[in-house]
């Protein structure tokens, strides 16, 4: 995937679709340590551990600001989102300074006997992901293709767990590919926990994603789209999608109330929207 060596998430980090999904993420994490068996987590497209905020980069974007940093000024009594701003350090009437990527967020979500396994496809980012990121589990970073990892690690052995697949959609033939490598995945692991991120651009592109899924004719799939946006404003990226296979208890309502106090924190009054629902069945006919 070459297209994928030029993309840079400190332009984009801290904005809405890192708060949507990352909020998903540590509701999945969360529900996986309600159990004391050991389980294992694979970031596929793990990126650096944390990101500076103060960068030239996160500056030119503005993303963080319109994301984030919003958010922390607008949302911070809101009760859905108490646990992640915990988790990122966000403090009230403060500015931050670093946002965390998803394996700084899985790494503070392991205990002794948990396990992650962090792939990336960018030498220095996954270089920085080993220097910054702490963890009470145990922590690995691997610098390569993450579809050929979901190949090489899954099952695991200690049978529960998660796996976030978040790539930067800068291929045209990303969703194929996550798609493909999503249906491998869960015929190995089919008891697993899969967390898979696509952005939204219009409403044509959001309901293909959604076809395509369904094709995959997968139980228990629940997806989450929060748009600050409207649909086919054209702005690039309107909202922000995380489909969820076999989705832990009560993951519907969280999310649900969740995006709905993002949504009220970022979004320009009456733009964009936020939809939980179930796409398929728990089981599927034959």
């Amino acid at each position: 995937m070459p297209a994928a060596m030029n993309y840079k998430h400190i332009y984009h980090a801290g904005n809405f679709a890192d708060v949507a999904k990352h909020v998903g993420l540590m509701y999945c994490l969360g529900a996986l340590q309600r159990k004391d068996a050991a389980f294992f987590v694979l970031d596929s497209h793990a990126g650096r551990g944390y990101y500076d905020l103060q960068a030239p980069e996160a500056h030119k974007s503005g993303e963080a600001e319109r994301g984030i940093q919003r958010l922390i000024e607008t949302s911070m009594g809101a009760t859905q989102l108490a646990d992640y701003f915990a988790t990122i350090r966000a403090r009230r009437g403060k500015r931050l300074a670093r946002y965390p990527g998803s394996p700084a967020l899985i790494a503070s979500g392991l205990r002794p006997q948990d396990r992650a396994l962090f792939v990336e496809l960018m030498p220095a980012e996954a270089r920085a992901a080993e220097r910054e990121i702490e963890s009470l589990g145990r922590v690995r970073t691997e610098i390569g293709d993450g579809y050929a990892a979901l190949k090489a690690f899954l099952p695991p052995e200690e049978r529960r767990g998660l796996v976030l697949i978040d790539p930067p959609y800068e291929s045209l033939d990303e969703l194929k590919l996550m798609l493909q490598a999503l249906a491998d995945a869960y015929r190995r692991w089919p008891s697993g926990i899969f967390l898979m991120w696509y952005p939204i651009r219009s409403a044509s592109q959001r309901s293909m994603v959604h076809a395509r899924f369904e094709a995959l004719r997968i139980p228990k799939m629940l997806f989450a789209d929060l748009a600050i946006h409207p649909d086919d404003a054209g702005v690039g990226l309107a909202g922000s999608g995380l489909m969820i296979v076999n989705p832990p208890y009560g993951a519907d309502d969280y999310l649900r109330d969740a995006y709905a106090a993002i949504h009220m924190g970022i979004a320009v009054p009456g733009a964009g929207y936020v939809e939980v629902a179930r796409l398929t069945a728990e089981r599927m006919a034959q």
